[in-house]
């Protein structure tokens, strides 16, 4: 909008207040004349006579240089008054293009406003069905009010299992070590196997095994996966806990490790609770305990009631995406916000500042006016300079009387610049007041229009049907804006807890 209102105000016969009024160097012109030169010449001839009264072809060239730069000056001095007067004679146009660009920077706003409430809709129906399903969950699976218990995250449930690993393995590797052709490297590489499988599968069953907290005649089968996943884990940690044990007995009677674990398989099916060595006792011990740590570890690693801590993640998740959407969309409103108001502040600035140069140029405030009266008797002496140059050598050259006109001052015909209009000012000064009052009215209906989009947004509890009434904490731009401040509600649907 700026540039189209440089591009109304813009003439190509503007010129530059510096350069209106040329200047006179009078001594350059005196040596381009060759004053002194001619006058000593003519006055060696007596030339001219002394009855003479009219300048001679001398001086009429003389002043005729001074008398183009005049020309010149007073030539530019009219295209600016004629330029200015014209931007006074636009005021009304400007003001009607300022109105247009003013409408339509509303319009902008009013389209980005309608563009943000669109964008809303979809995290505004996410946290209304994450909540919806949340408090169905609840109410099929009689879970009531307990909030949910937050979730470990996967980072977490890996590094704390390697840990277990890493302690169950460094406790076994001395076990491990003896008869190892590896010695304490290869029962440490065993012991780590070892307590790999055991972990693991330790803490998947502690997982599944919160399938048995499942509620309802629906949830039967769930609830029963749960327990035989429950006794699985019975089984593993006494089973594989006594076959590493049986295992480590083996290895104790015999150098070759392919041996010891067919031995291994035998006494555990033989006598699984008969052991040789404290040692392998320890073994057994250990693996249990941290079987019971890894199976306890999966088992809280959520909400016991599974799903119930995904379901409840869910809203959380739809909650903040919510608020994200909202701040995200704020922001970019109050940029666009403040990119219109910047624009029709430059606007009304644009107009304001050439109608009030055009007047102050028009009506003698400024240079255009200021500088015309010097430079008007800039030109009459420089032009008697030049004379003076011309007949002081004229006379000094002489045998006779120089002519009586010799000592009159040549004075250029007076300039007598148009008149102002009075009544063409004031229209022109009364369109720059509409253009202020116009915009300044066009800033406030945005800012009203924005704080009032603010103050429409659905407030999280009211996305629920949880929404408590109290008093919203604005400031109104104006009366308009405080009577429009009713927010619309979102109806509280069925099943919304």
């Amino acid at each position: 909008m700026l540039q189209k209102l440089t591009d109304f105000f813009r003439s190509d016969e503007f010129i530059a207040s510096s350069a209106v009024f040329p200047d006179i160097d009078k001594d350059r012109l005196a040596k381009e004349l060759d004053l002194k030169g001619e006058g000593t010449k003519r006055g060696e001839a007596n030339q001219p006579e002394t009855g003479a009264e009219s300048l001679d072809h001398v001086e009429l060239r003389t002043v005729g240089r001074v008398e183009e730069l005049r020309r010149r000056g007073l030539d530019n001095f009219e295209t600016n008054r004629r330029v200015y007067a014209e931007r006074l004679n636009k005021a009304d146009s400007a003001r009607m293009l300022v109105e247009t660009e003013a409408n339509d920077a509303k319009a902008r706003f009013a389209e980005e406003v309608t563009k943000w409430k669109a964008m809303m809709v979809t995290p505004r129906e996410r946290v209304q069905e994450t909540y919806r399903w949340r408090s169905q969950f609840r109410e099929q699976n009689k879970i009531g009010l307990r909030p949910a218990k937050p979730a470990s995250s996967w980072p977490n449930i890996i590094g704390l299992a390697l840990i277990m690993i890493l302690l169950e393995s460094a406790g076994n590797a001395y076990l491990f070590s003896q008869n190892n052709p590896l010695g304490i490297l290869g029962g440490l590489i065993a012991a780590f196997l070892v307590s790999f499988a055991n972990v693991s599968l330790s803490t998947v069953l502690g997982m599944a095994t919160r399938y048995i907290n499942c509620r309802g005649f629906q949830n039967l089968f769930k609830k029963l996966f749960g327990l035989i996943f429950a006794l699985l884990w019975i089984g593993f940690a006494a089973s594989y806990n006594a076959a590493v044990a049986h295992f480590r007995d083996a290895v104790e009677t015999t150098l070759e490790w392919r041996e010891a674990g067919e031995n291994a398989i035998q006494t555990l099916t033989a006598n699984p609770y008969s052991l040789n060595t404290m040692e392998s006792y320890v073994l057994f011990l250990l693996g249990v305990f941290i079987s019971l740590v890894a199976f306890l570890k999966g088992y809280n690693s959520s909400d016991p009631y599974p799903q119930y801590s995904t379901v409840a993640q869910d809203v959380i998740d739809a909650r903040d995406d919510y608020v994200g959407y909202l701040e995200d969309s704020i922001d970019t409103l109050a940029e666009q916000r403040d990119e219109a108001v910047e624009a029709l502040h430059q606007a009304r600035d644009e107009v304001t500042m050439n109608i009030q140069d055009s007047v102050d140029a028009l009506y003698g405030q400024k240079a255009l006016q200021s500088n015309l009266a010097p430079f008007l008797e800039q030109c009459n002496i420089s032009s008697n300079y030049l004379l003076a140059v011309y007949r002081d050598a004229n006379k000094a050259a002489r045998e006779n009387d120089a002519p009586e006109y010799f000592q009159k001052e040549y004075v250029f015909e007076e300039f007598i610049s148009e008149t102002a209009d009075e009544d063409r000012r004031a229209k022109a000064e009364a369109q720059a007041s509409k253009v202020s009052d116009m915009v300044n009215a066009a800033i406030q209906e945005i800012y009203v229009v924005f704080h009032r989009a603010v103050q429409q947004h659905y407030e999280i509890d009211e996305l629920e049907g949880n929404f408590v009434e109290r008093a919203r904490q604005f400031e109104p731009v104006d009366a308009g804006f405080a009577e429009g401040q009713d927010l619309k509600m979102v109806p509280e649907e069925k099943g919304m807890a």
